[in-house]
């Protein structure tokens, strides 16, 4: 016999309750879209009584920006790992700019974009929470890693804030626009290693300090 709801809802634990209600969330939002999405539908898919979810969130604008701002840090946390201190700028820039591509060249983190896009041309504050959750942040957390690079002698930047978002943006747009905007199909790895390659080695060429 299939779970009822009631039975789902008190199964869960109440800390656990808010990331439920969020996965369900974001399976109909991926699959529905923003306007095509109701919060009955989410709160069937979550497994919580809608008298629950709206407990949590007052209506669908304020659970689409909850769940807008925790998967896009959950994205930037999984794609954006400057990890190696001991290794050269090239090196972990290129491991870094592969990983980030990797992640975000995935078709439903695509179907996911056009979602927020869609949206935000009903509801321009949605964007914004996306801007400061995913580009903003990620682009903060490139700065902070280059302030470090500068400060060993390894880079030379007189604006960090834009180098960051310029780094971003070179590697992301022949891979994303295309399947963004063109729907073509995710491109083979060989060709995202190419586009890492080519955005890391201009990159260079603009900011390291040469010995």
């Amino acid at each position: 016999m299939a779970e009822s709801v009631a039975t789902r809802e008190k199964s869960a634990p109440e800390s656990d309750k808010r990331a439920q209600i969020l996965e369900g969330a974001r399976q109909v939002f991926f699959a529905h879209g923003f306007n095509g999405s109701s919060m009955s539908e989410i709160a069937l898919a979550a497994g919580v009584s809608k008298g629950t979810l709206y407990v949590y969130f007052e209506n669908k604008e304020r659970l689409f920006a909850a769940l807008v701002e925790e998967y896009s840090r959950r994205i930037g946390e999984t794609s954006l790992k400057l990890e190696g201190d001991d290794q050269d700028v090239r090196t972990v820039l290129l491991r870094t700019g592969r990983n980030y591509l990797n992640v975000l060249a995935q078709p439903d983190h695509v179907a996911w974009l056009r979602t927020v896009i869609g949206a935000s041309e009903k509801f321009p504050e949605l964007g914004q929470v996306f801007v400061d959750s995913g580009p903003r942040r990620a682009a903060k957390k490139l700065a902070d890693w280059f302030r470090d690079r500068i400060s060993r002698g390894q880079l030379k930047i007189d604006n960090v804030e834009i180098a960051a978002w310029q780094f971003t943006m070179m590697i992301q747009g022949p891979i994303l626009v295309p399947m963004l905007y063109g729907g073509e199909a995710r491109p083979s790895p060989a060709r995202i290693d190419e586009v890492v390659k080519h955005s890391v080695d201009m990159f260079l060429a603009a900011y390291a300090r040469k010995t």
